[in-house]
């Protein structure tokens, strides 16, 4: 008895040892989960005892002495609703042995009513037939992460819109060859082309010398800010366009902004040359103004000093003259004005009439002697423009057919003929006067420009004819030969059947 005695007290003493040494682990274990920045927490399937440190508990905003309770109830009631079945499923599937890992990610309810983030792992301790015995593992708040990244996914989805809806054209080259590698379609449409038909900027300079002239720029501040280049379009058609280049040295980069500019640079290019205009307006009109002012000037003096009555006539006809001169120029004057501000309703016109009418009001007003006038008009359509504009237009041609008359020539002619169609009519004025010199044929158009030394006007009625000819969107075509003649060729649309 006395020996059987021993034995238990021997191992009651050893199983009380080993309880304290696990008792001893256990506050180890618990105070290494407690001081963890992560959650840890054990939970024994056999017995259905689960462990968590204080930082699962704190993390969730739970008080630390919180009772655990049943593990598995408690997670699940935390999870957020849109996780739970995803969340469940993937656990479900580990246990089961479907799964050889555990590493999840899913939201969890904190104790103020938000939801956390959590990275999950853990792994298990299986018997042999592989049926779970005890589960340990970690969370870990990754809130501010995936708050981080969501927010770094949205701006990246808004960059992604904002480049490829702009308003301007964006990509993106390799610096070294210009290799497109990413662009928006406002890019392919200012090119003219179809997304990704061009493979590098290359097809749309002008030429190399501007692609190496830009990337000197870049080279000397990495950067080249509202440059300005006329480039060419994949139809051949030449653009201005205005961009800005950034130079991304790690990546081997450009990224670069452009905009076309070409009906702003039209428009300043048109802004110029009314200016220029306008200058030459101003200069040369108070000149012919001038000029029969100061002729009348002169001559009244003379008509006060001279007794004689022939003079004194003179003196009458030529001061006439000089008024109509400058009556003359003010018509002029105003027919520029009126051109630019009004238009006149378009009405059905006789085109013969209004062809007869302009030779019968120059005939007289010179010497015509000699001279004959051909007149030849197809009337079969009705024709229907702006009365104003077509007598301007016949008016300087016919006058000037006539005022600028060979005389050295024997059969010196005018030959009008007209043909009213459909769309538009077409007057051709043909004369074998004086004609112009080849290199003054360019510029008969301009404001104040005398193509003769013969020329006793003010140079504006071919800039009238011009400007209002583009009123009328008519098309005029002018041939020359110094001596021989000059032909104008008017084509001007027939707006009877335009219904707008």
């Amino acid at each position: 008895m006395s020996k059987i005695k021993n034995d238990n007290t021997d191992e009651i003493s050893r199983l009380t040892g080993e309880v304290e040494y696990l008792k001893a682990r256990l506050e180890i274990y618990e105070t290494a989960a407690n001081g963890a920045n992560d959650g840890l927490w054990d939970w024994d399937f056999m017995n259905d005892e689960p462990f968590v440190s204080k930082p699962w508990k704190t993390m969730l905003g739970l008080d630390e002495n919180t009772e655990v309770g049943q593990m598995h109830s408690l997670w699940e009631s935390l999870l957020h609703p849109d996780d739970h079945k995803r969340a469940t499923d993937y656990f479900n599937d580990f246990v089961n042995g479907t799964s050889n890992s555990y590493r999840q990610e899913f939201r969890m309810r904190h104790a103020d009513g938000t939801y956390r983030w959590i990275l999950s792992k853990a792994s298990a301790l299986r018997n042999e037939k592989g049926e779970v015995i005890r589960l340990s593992g970690s969370h870990t708040d990754v809130t501010q992460r995936r708050t981080s990244a969501d927010a770094l996914k949205l701006s990246e989805v808004k960059y992604r819109t904002l480049f490829e809806n702009s308003l301007v054209g964006m990509f993106r080259t390799n610096y070294d060859t210009g290799e497109l590698l990413e662009t928006n379609d406002k890019f392919w449409e200012i090119v003219g082309a179809e997304k990704g038909t061009a493979s590098s900027t290359s097809d749309f300079y002008k030429s190399p010398v501007d692609r190496e002239y830009v990337l000197s720029l870049v080279n000397k501040t990495g950067k080249a800010e509202d440059m300005e280049l006329e480039i060419k379009r994949m139809d051949g058609k030449m653009i201005w366009v205005s961009f800005s280049i950034k130079h991304y040295p790690e990546e081997n980069i450009l990224e670069t902004i452009m905009i076309d500019i070409t009906e702003t640079k039209k428009n300043l290019l048109e802004l110029q040359k009314v200016n220029f205009e306008l200058d030459s307006f101003v200069y040369h009109a108070s000149h012919d103004l001038r000029s029969p002012l100061r002729s009348v000037l002169g001559l009244i003096d003379l008509y006060r000093l001279e007794e004689s009555s022939d003079v004194r006539d003179q003196c009458i006809e030529r001061i006439e003259s000089s008024i109509k001169r400058l009556d003359d120029l003010v018509q002029e004057l105003l027919s520029i004005s009126r051109n630019d501000r009004v238009n006149d309703k378009h009405t059905d016109i006789n085109l013969f009439n209004e062809i007869n009418n302009s030779i019968s009001s120059y005939y007289n007003a010179t010497d015509t002697s000699g001279l004959q006038i051909y007149t030849k008009v197809f009337h079969k359509k009705k024709l229907k423009t702006d009365p104003t504009r077509i007598r301007i237009i016949l008016n300087n041609i016919i006058s000037n057919a006539i005022k600028y008359r060979s005389f050295d020539k024997d059969d010196p002619f005018i030959k009008i003929t007209a043909e009213v169609r459909e769309e538009d009519a077409v007057i051709k004025i043909e004369d074998n006067g004086e004609g112009i010199e080849e290199s003054k044929l360019p510029h008969i158009f301009d404001m104040f420009y005398r193509a003769t030394e013969n020329s006793v006007g003010s140079g504006l009625g071919l800039y009238i004819v011009k400007k209002v000819a583009d009123k009328l969107e008519a098309q005029i075509e002018v041939t020359s030969e110094e001596l021989l003649g000059t032909t104008f060729n008017i084509t001007i649309p027939n707006t009877y059947n335009d219904k707008s």
